[in-house]
């Protein structure tokens, strides 16, 4: 007989009857309520009171607006219109609350007054108003006639980088930030829409090479190195791309001008945050090198592949190393190479993995983080303070910088007509690191060669060999010790902004500032005393003679802007804004050199040091001075018309020629706010046509170029009474007409947003930069002079930018939304008049000469017998005095004169030679994508090139000698495997001539960054008096997908410092 679960529950005397009640209706699907009477428990069916509520949503013209969010509040009951505006949704009953809102739209709550609702959202005037920074000022986003992108703190948050620089890769298009290795010292470059001008290269005058110069960058209006700043600090960063929005700056900002505000405190009640990150970091990249061992096989088989037999100590040597690392415990790492005769001539066996022995696994970074901010009716703060510690990836003698920043802004708005803004900051880092021996090429160069030294050799002498010396001449050897480079920065920056609001519509501004930036740097380099190949006889080559250093290096920059501005409105359709200033800057510099040799290494200071002395030091300075203005007017926000322009002088050139006028002009057309576009503006909400041209000079060229000086030789070249005295030598030959570089920009673009959650960006441009001052032709050298600079240059580059965001908010709760950068870009040499027989070459530029160009041969294959070698056309013109033999590289002959050449280095006769690639990053992209629900947020940044070419060609991609990586050694060819990728595994320079065949694919896609986090509910944080807790995790350059060797990382492909891969937790409270 079935029982009645609910009866006997009642009719139970247990104490836990009604308890078990409650936990079932707790868990079945019905609506049940409870009541007790006496001793019994009665049980009755809830009524269900549920509604069904429709309605429409549409926007203030009375046009449906799709895709509103309607959530039932205190809930997860919710829904969305359609194409139509309409929604339907079931609430609880009528009491409910509905909460609609949309992007671009103000959210309201609703309460249901009728199963029919019609509601009417009200545009988000904020959203309309939104501003963006520009120079000397803000303007309203929708009055832009400019090439502006700009991103705030949301785009740099939550990132474990160590410098601004890394936090901006990728997230404005045509932006190129350029990192050139992990190293936690090294700044980024920037540089806006590619290249600039020529440059000279400083070790070899013969080369000259396209610049891809850099934008002006600005901190709350001055002047500063960005790598000194606390990203955390930053609250808006904007990217004036055009001539038509960098013209105001004139000669300094010819080639964009990057501006960085940073945060500032707000009216409300005092804010202390505290937030730390605990990050740890490792290569993305590491060389697997070939061990001891094969190696010296590798030595073997290349000779026999070239019919060369081995001789009997080179096959002792590989038996040896075989014994050694089969037994590494009970055989030492070297023999004598003849101990029969009691030589003391050393063979080293041992088998050291150089960059096991040299970089960390991971290394640790810290990051504490201080704030204070608030303000009140009169007067607002924000101060700051950060600390970094981080660690470099040397495992021996481990670099390290530790960086301090400190930040106060005060806004004190003194009455009703002056306001003033203080800043001052203060910014320390030091950096220490082992020094590179000299004559090696730097730590990564030299570790990819010389195997009988870095691999071979230990690190240490074996107690055995019984001799003084600690080190062996092995790389690292060098850095452990004990040399050391310290490097201290600092700067000050003092800068107060008066305010006077003279009328309703005119206000009067100035910027005064003061910043000085500071170096110490002091290098010691003992003497290291090595023991090569010879017990009784050790080295101190590279660090003979020992020597201390010092470098002081100060600045001072003094700037003054005084500017005012008007705006008018007349007749409610004209609007007008007029801005005019003044600018004067001031820099000058002074630095210090002394070096001694023979240091005392208990007290190494120059002092005590006992040899030569070397001593040096120069002075600088320069100015710029000039007069700006820029006019707006718009009519009815429809047409709109903006001029900037700058009267600007430099003491770089000339008195005659150093003031010059620099004006632009831009113009946007905003149809949809014509009559004729009301049908679409529910969908289409804005669309505005752009369009802008101007010039600007370019000051940032080296001082003094128009003065003609004496220079001095510390000692002629024949003797006089028995003594070199010093000398002097001719003066420069100077170009009295010497003047401007000139940047002159077209852009045309639009701005397109759709249904207030899709905006669109799209720039093409056309840069031009005249009057680039190179080298002039060359004279006889009878003349006893070189050729002065002239203005002889041009460079024109063209290029695109997109940019596509779009952001929502659910019914259910998830908010997201994304940002996509797409850009490209192509410079041209178009005049050059340095080069008349247009030869080519690397680091020769001729007319027509694309940016990043690879010239090469095309490969034919690989030679697999000695017969393709004959009947193929030569190849002995390209690598003299060489032969070839099956494995080596076969290149095509394209010209078809039966031989392989490469002409006469001229466009006329390249031989057979072309272009067969070019290393300019082409189709740069980033997607970023924030998406949070309740209290998670999540952060992924993708950020790649769509097209490149490499030719990397060094050590590490062919092998230094048979010093290489398995990855090409075990698909380099051999008889037995005719079908390797690589040639014969040898050293053949032969082999490795630019060409086709080992031209890498550069394009990549990483994932930049990914970050999730948490909040705290606020019923938490409450208990525990904080306003507000957020957990972190996240990865920086988590992973990649690439074309390049394993080798190599694809942002850098040299031998240099590697790229590191980060992961990091982190906390922020605010109190």
């Amino acid at each position: 007989m079935k029982k009645n679960v609910l009866n006997e529950l009642n009719r139970s005397k247990s104490r836990w009857g009604f308890p078990v009640l409650i936990l079932l209706l707790g868990i079945l699907p019905c609506n049940i309520t409870l009541a007790r009477a006496s001793s019994r428990v009665v049980v009755m069916l809830k009524p269900v009171l549920q509604e069904t509520v429709r309605g429409t949503v549409k926007d203030e013209d009375g046009l449906p607006i799709p895709g509103v969010s309607i959530l039932e509040k205190g809930t997860k009951n919710g829904t969305s219109t359609n194409a139509s505006g309409e929604f339907s949704i079931v609430v609880k009953d009528r009491t409910a609350t509905l909460i609609v809102s949309s992007v671009g739209f103000v959210q309201q709550e609703v309460t249901i007054s009728s199963k029919n609702l019609s509601i009417t959202l009200q545009s988000d005037k904020k959203a309309l108003e939104e501003v963006v920074v520009v120079g000397y000022g803000v303007q309203k986003k929708a009055n832009l006639t400019g090439a502006v992108s700009q991103i705030d703190s949301k785009m740099l948050e939550n990132r474990p980088t160590s410098s601004l620089g890394q936090a901006l890769q990728g997230l404005m298009p045509n932006f190129n930030v350029n990192i050139s290795n992990g190293s936690p010292n090294t700044s980024a470059s920037y540089n806006v829409r590619g290249g600039t001008s020529f440059f000279k290269d400083a070790n070899d005058g013969n080369k000259i090479k396209f610049q891809s110069g850099q934008p002006f960058i600005l901190v709350d209006g001055i002047e500063m190195d960005p790598s000194l700043l606390n990203p955390e600090d930053i609250e808006s960063v904007t990217l004036l791309k055009d001539a038509a929005s960098a013209a105001i700056y004139g000669a300094r900002g010819a080639f964009g001008v990057l501006l960085i505000k940073t945060k500032s405190g707000k009216k409300g009640k005092s804010n202390v945050t505290y937030s730390n990150s605990f990050q740890w970091s490792s290569p993305t990249a590491v060389p697997d090198l070939l061990n001891a061992y094969d190696i010296q096989d590798a030595i073997l088989k290349a000779a026999a592949l070239e019919n060369v037999s081995a001789g009997s100590n080179e096959i002792l040597k590989l038996q040896k190393i075989k014994e050694y690392m089969d037994d590494p415990v009970n055989n030492e790492p070297y023999y004598f190479a003849d101990p029969t005769k009691n030589t003391n001539d050393i063979i080293w066996r041992g088998n050291v993995n150089l960059y096991d022995e040299a970089l960390l696994k991971n290394s640790p970074m810290q990051k504490h983080n201080l704030t204070i901010s608030g303000g009140s009716e009169k007067i607002a703060y924000y101060g700051s303070f950060g600390f970094q510690d981080q660690d470099g990836l040397y495992k021996i003698n481990t670099d390290n910088l530790k960086r301090y920043n400190s930040l106060l802004n005060v806004n004190a708005q003194v009455n009703d007509w002056f306001k003033i803004d203080f800043r001052t900051a203060y910014n320390n880092s030091t950096y220490h690191e082992p020094v590179s021996p000299s004559g090696k090429g730097g730590w990564w160069t030299a570790m990819s060669q010389e195997p009988s030294r870095n691999v071979s050799m230990p690190i240490y002498v074996p107690a055995s060999l019984n001799v003084k010396a600690k080190y062996t001449d092995n790389i690292l050897s060098f850095m452990d010790y004990g040399s050391s480079n310290t490097e201290n920065k600092s700067n000050i920056l003092l800068s107060a902004s008066p305010i006077f609001t003279l009328t309703k519509n005119w206000s009067l501004k100035g910027d005064l500032s003061y910043l000085n930036n500071g170096m110490i740097q002091k290098t010691i380099v003992p003497l290291l005393e090595r023991l090569e190949n010879t017990r009784n006889s050790t080295t101190t080559v590279h660090t003979n003679p020992d020597y201390i250093s010092r470098y002081n290096f100060n600045s001072n920059k003094y700037t003054i802007n005084v500017y005012t501005d008007y705006t008018k409105t007349f007749g409610g359709k004209h609007n007008f804004q007029g801005l005019l200033g003044y600018n004067q800057e001031w820099y000058t510099d002074q630095d210090l050199t002394a070096r001694r040799n023979n240091i005392n290494n208990n007290v190494p200071t120059l002092g005590q040091a006992q040899g030569e002395r070397t001593v040096g030091d120069s002075e600088s300075h320069w100015a710029v001075q000039g007069v700006f203005y820029r006019l707006n007017y718009n009519y009815e926000g429809k047409y709109l018309f903006e001029s900037n322009g700058r009267y600007d002088g430099t003491s770089k050139f000339p008195s005659d020629t150093r003031f010059k006028f620099f004006p632009s002009f831009s113009a946007g057309w905003r149809i949809t706010e014509e009559p004729f576009a009301k049908g679409i503006k529910s969908v289409v909400n804005d669309l505005k046509l752009r369009a802008s041209y101007g010039s600007l000079g370019n000051q940032n060229v080296r001082n003094y170029l128009y003065i003609s000086n004496y220079g001095t030789t510390s000692q002629i070249n024949y003797l006089l009474g028995g003594l070199r005295p010093v000398g002097v030598t001719p003066p420069l030959l100077i170009d009295p007409s010497l003047t401007w570089e000139t940047a002159t920009t077209i852009d045309f673009g639009f701005d397109l947003t759709v249904l207030k959650k899709l905006e669109i960006n799209f720039d093409w441009y056309r840069r031009r930069t005249t009057d680039i001052l190179t080298d002039g032709l060359k004279f006889p050298a009878v003349l006893g002079a070189a050729s002065p600079q002239v203005n002889s240059g041009t460079i024109d580059t063209r290029g695109w930018e997109l940019i596509v965001k779009y952001s929502n908010n659910t019914a259910f709760g998830l908010n997201y939304d994304f940002a996509f950068t797409l850009g490209d870009y192509q410079s041209k040499v178009v005049k050059f008049d340095n080069n008349p027989a247009n030869r080519i070459g690397d680091d020769i530029l001729y007319e027509g000469q694309k940016m990043g160009e690879i010239w090469g041969y095309e490969t034919y294959g690989i030679f697999q017998s000695a017969d393709e070698i004959t009947t193929a056309p030569t190849q002995k013109l390209i690598a003299a005095q060489a032969s070839w033999f099956p494995g080596d590289v076969r290149y095509k002959d394209i010209n078809g004169d039966n031989e392989i050449t490469f002409g006469n280095n001229t466009l006329g006769n390249t031989g057979d030679r072309k272009i067969i690639g070019n290393n300019t990053p082409r189709y740069q992209f980033g997607l970023n994508t924030n998406l949070s629900y309740k209290g998670f947020d999540l952060n992924m940044f993708v950020q790649g090139v769509g097209k490149r070419d490499l030719w990397i060609g060094n050590n590490l991609y062919w092998g230094a000698g048979t010093t290489g990586t398995y990855e090409t050694y075990n698909n380099s060819w051999t008889p037995d495997r005719a079908n390797a990728f690589y040639p014969a595994y040898k050293n053949a320079a032969r082999n490795r001539q630019v060409q086709t065949r080992y031209l890498e694919n550069g394009a990549y896609l990483r994932m930049k960054n990914l970050a999730l986090g948490y909040t705290l509910p606020k019923n938490l944080t409450d208990r525990i008096s904080l306003q507000r807790v957020r957990i972190s995790a996240s990865a920086y350059n988590l992973f990649e997908f690439k074309s390049v060797p394993k080798t190599f990382d694809p942002e850098l492909v040299g031998m240099n410092y590697p790229i590191i891969r980060s992961f990091a937790l982190g906390i922020q409270a605010t109190f």
